[in-house]
């Protein structure tokens, strides 16, 4: 009975671990191959922004503070400016981006929903 208990329990843990490696699709996005995840985000408020200058493409814009986050993943059904919609995804981080500020955060879409 123990080795069954046992059993079910590491199952569990490795079937509920989240990915913490991105797409390889996002190095072409942020130019890193050094990336991870870092937090998960689910059905976040944002609006989809197109912008110019440094960074061109899309950006989206969080509801709730303002700030800019990438958009790479997003697909091309939501690329549209002013557009409401729900994301779900992955904050990004690497060892060269802890230490610099940079606009918009490095973010990957995996889900993305009208609203």
């Amino acid at each position: 009975m123990y080795r069954y208990l046992l059993l079910l329990t590491l199952l569990v843990a490795s079937v509920s671990c989240k990915q913490d490696t991105p797409n390889p699709a996002v190095a072409g996005c942020y130019g890193s191959t050094n990336l991870s995840r870092a937090q998960h985000v689910v059905n976040a408020p944002v609006t989809v922004v197109t912008s110019g200058g440094l960074y061109s493409g899309y950006m989206l814009i969080s509801d709730t503070n303002g700030v800019a986050w990438g958009s790479c993943g997003l697909p091309e059904e939501f690329k549209k400016n002013n557009l409401k919609i729900y994301v779900t995804g992955y904050f990004l981080t690497s060892p060269e981006l802890d230490l610099q500020n940079i606009s918009p955060l490095p973010f990957e879409v995996t889900a993305a929903k009208s609203r």
